[in-house]
């Protein structure tokens, strides 16, 4: 059994190491994404709150 965990611990070491520019990617595309979402849900929120006040939303 120790030799299985030695060998899975090496597999999962070279396998991360060769994903760390996807890795870079995939945070920094996460990144754009919340931003994005974050925006979004800020002018949704603007544009109730500006309907409510003229009255066009009861």
């Amino acid at each position: 059994m120790t030799t299985e965990k030695a060998k899975n611990s090496k597999n999962i070491a070279s396998a991360t190491s060769g994903q760390s520019e996807s890795k870079k990617e995939l945070n920094q595309k996460t990144s754009v994404e919340f931003s994005v979402s974050i925006l979004l849900g800020v002018v949704v929120i603007v544009l109730v709150a500006a309907t409510a006040y003229y009255g066009l939303v009861r």
